[in-house]
C-alpha cells in the first residue's frame, strides 16, 4: 500500500450467508474498483457481534479518489436482497507497525474509533497482536476518526476486543478474510 493511497471502507449490514452475499458484493464492488487493485472482503467471525457482517476495502490513489459512486441511490442499499450499505468514508494510512508476519491462525480485529480519540498511541502500546494498520479519516465527514486493523491470534481476539471496547467511542468486530474469486 502506498503512502498516497486512500482506503475506502464499505460496510454491509445483512443476514445473508457468504454464498448468497458474495455474488451481490462482486456486482456492487465492480463499480467501486480501482483497476489497479482488487478490493478485499472480510466476514464477521461466527459468534462475534458487530453491526457490520461484511467489510469491503477499496484502495485508491488520492488523486483518483471520489465519491461519485455514492450519487446513485441504488448503490446505498440492495433492498431486494436485504442488504444495507454503510460507507464510513475514505482513510489514509497513519501508521503501520509490523511485529511479526501474519500467521494462518490470525484473525483481523477491526476497531472503529470516534473522532474524539486523542491518545492514538494507546492502541500501538497494546499487546496480544502481531501487526497493526492505522487509518486516519481523510475527510472531516468520515464516520470515524480512525479505523484500526489488529492482526491477532484467534485465541487472543476476544481479550483484545474486551480491552478496546472499554474505551469510549470504540466499536470492534473480529473478521476473517474471505477468499472470493475475482473475475
Amino acid at each position: 500500500m502506498k503512502k498516497d493511497t486512500i482506503v475506502q471502507f464499505v460496510c454491509f449490514i445483512t443476514n445473508l450467508e457468504l454464498e448468497e452475499f458474495e455474488p451481490k458484493w462482486e456486482n456492487y464492488a465492480q463499480r467501486l474498483t480501482n483497476k489497479k487493485t482488487e478490493p478485499s472482503l472480510q466476514q464477521l467471525v461466527k459468534g462475534n457481534k458487530n453491526k457490520y457482517r461484511y467489510i469491503s476495502q477499496h484502495e485508491w490513489p488520492d488523486q483518483d479518489f471520489q465519491f461519485s459512486f455514492m450519487d446513485e441511490r441504488r448503490s446505498e442499499h440492495f433492498p431486494e436482497h436485504n442488504v444495507r450499505v454503510v460507507q464510513p468514508g475514505g482513510y489514509v494510512i497513519s501508521g503501520v507497525e509490523k511485529r511479526h508476519p501474519i500467521k494462518d491462525n490470525d484473525v483481523k480485529l477491526i476497531a472503529f474509533i470516534s473522532h474524539n480519540e486523542t491518545d492514538v498511541e494507546f492502541y500501538s502500546n497494546l499487546s496480544l497482536y502481531h501487526h497493526l494498520n492505522i487509518y486516519q479519516a481523510f475527510y472531516e465527514s468520515c464516520t470515524y476518526g480512525f479505523v484500526m486493523e489488529f492482526f491477532v491470534p484467534e485465541k487472543n481476539a476476544d481479550e483484545l476486543a474486551i480491552l478496546l471496547n472499554q474505551r469510549p467511542g470504540v466499536e470492534t468486530g473480529i473478521y476473517r478474510e474471505c477468499f472470493v474469486p475475482h473475475a
